[in-house]
């Protein structure tokens, strides 16, 4: 294996040979679009159930982009196991696309970066000159900090037998516009020359602009800022969605007025943000900053609001039941419509309707959940849910949690009979609340007057 002068032509060429460490939301579409390009892939995943569905042609990932685009495992250039010995001496270059959690206390868990280096340094020899990419959200340093004592441990040595380089991930599962393959990459890389060489690889798998950066940290602390960035944004649309009520003023209204200034960004208020990364990114700054004894004050007070709107949003629901049903009930039932993330897939990673679920179970309201996207059979008993519409008789409000386009293009007039009232609680701001009241539904939404 080697990576000199004739790198670029081998990328042209497609001889170059890609190992995927991870095969889930990222690594699966990486290792796929790649192969689609042309080149050999080896995936390698420790679930022997990932690999196994994916020998079958199931896509193991909740993404239905990638539904009908599992390779043949039949094809030479397609192979995937959990065997690190059997594929890693194949590869040229090696993506590592592993989770990075964060723990109890919210500290990054860089456990399955570490035991990918392991796996993959044990498993190569001297003068391979393997590139190995960690395209995992991480704090900046954690690159060299985590895998460079590894590498010694292995008598191999960085620049003579591995190159290490960072790419983070752009993914955005479930968006056809912004995927794997039209979005801009940055690479960091301590070898200013290998990781010009890079751009020549990654520009194979995206059609948008991929720039090397320089050094490692540079592209690991971009990642962080990119999704702190959007959390912070998130975050004051909540909080106004919180105080701006009881003005007795829409959010919506302010926020379609402010988007006539041309500099204005617009984002909408929510019941929470999940995801792995949004939810997780600004904690591996916060942490860092902790470390050499600063304080990221901003980016905790966002993370502080968008985790508190679950407990906001119940509380508005058991505040518009009391209200509409005074003493009438000794018991409340609501529904949770959307158990995702995020609209139009089934990724349920950090989801705010946990959250919610936990909060308004605990104010003593009966909570039953539905998802298109989620199989009754395998969730767990405990979140009661239900795999059909037409068993929501006796709920006294609907809350919708994600906005999948089944649920926004639903005809509600269809439903109004069902319920003991038709009640309904936008927590993503995506139904049409005017058409809904004409079809008989009385309205609430985040950031919305309750009159």
């Amino acid at each position: 294996m080697s990576c000199d002068d004739n790198f670029v032509k081998r990328v042209k060429e497609k001889s170059l040979v890609i190992g995927v460490v991870g095969l889930g939301y990222v690594g699966l579409p990486t290792a796929i679009s790649f192969f689609e390009s042309g080149f050999k892939i080896w995936g390698i995943d420790n679930s022997l159930s990932v690999v196994s569905k994916i020998h079958k042609g199931q896509n193991p990932t909740g993404d239905p982009s990638l539904d009908n685009r599992i390779p043949d495992i039949q094809n030479e250039s397609w192979n995937v196991t959990n065997s690190f010995s059997d594929s890693i001496p194949n590869c040229d270059i090696i993506l590592v696309t592993v989770p990075t959690p964060v723990n109890e206390n919210k500290s990054m868990d860089s456990s399955h970066v570490s035991q990918s280096g392991e796996s993959i340094f044990s498993n190569l020899t001297t003068n391979s000159k393997t590139i190995v990419v960690l395209e995992s959200t991480v704090y900046p340093g954690s690159t060299n900090e985590l895998w460079t004592p590894l590498i010694k441990k292995y008598g191999l040595k960085i620049g003579k037998d591995i190159t290490l380089a960072y790419c983070p991930e752009r993914h955005n599962p479930g968006d056809l516009k912004n995927n794997i393959s039209t979005v801009a990459r940055v690479i960091g890389c301590d070898d200013q020359y290998i990781g010009k060489e890079l751009i020549y690889l990654y520009s194979e798998l995206t059609s948008g602009e991929v720039k090397y950066v320089g050094k490692i940290e540079v592209a690991e602390s971009a990642k962080l800022v990119e999704n702190i960035q959007r959390d912070i944004n998130i975050a004051l649309v909540n909080e106004l969605a919180i105080i701006l009520p009881h003005l007795g003023v829409d959010v919506e209204d302010v926020l379609d007025a402010a988007s006539t200034k041309w500099n204005f960004h617009r984002y909408k208020p929510g019941l929470g943000v999940g995801g792995h990364c949004i939810p997780i990114d600004p904690y591996f700054i916060i942490d860092k900053a902790k470390f050499q004894g600063l304080s990221a004050n901003l980016v905790s007070s966002a993370r502080k609001i968008n985790e508190l709107m679950p407990s906001v949003t119940s509380k508005q629901i058991q505040k518009i039941l009391l209200s509409r049903y005074g003493d009438n009930k000794s018991s409340f039932n609501a529904l949770i419509m959307g158990w995702s993330y995020k609209a139009d897939i089934g990724d349920a990673r950090e989801s705010p309707s946990l959250h919610l679920f936990g909060e308004l179970t605990n104010l003593g309201i009966n909570v039953k959940c539905y998802d298109p996207y989620f199989d009754k059979n395998e969730m767990n008993e405990n979140f009661n849910f239900i795999d059909n519409l037409k068993d929501i008789s006796g709920i006294d409000i609907i809350i919708i949690a994600t906005a999948h386009s089944e649920f926004i293009n639903m005809n509600w007039k269809n439903y109004t009979h069902i319920m003991n009232k038709p009640l309904i609680f936008d927590g993503r701001r995506c139904l049409n609340l005017k058409n809904m009241e004409a079809g008989g539904w009385s309205t609430y939404a985040i950031g919305k007057p309750i009159n």
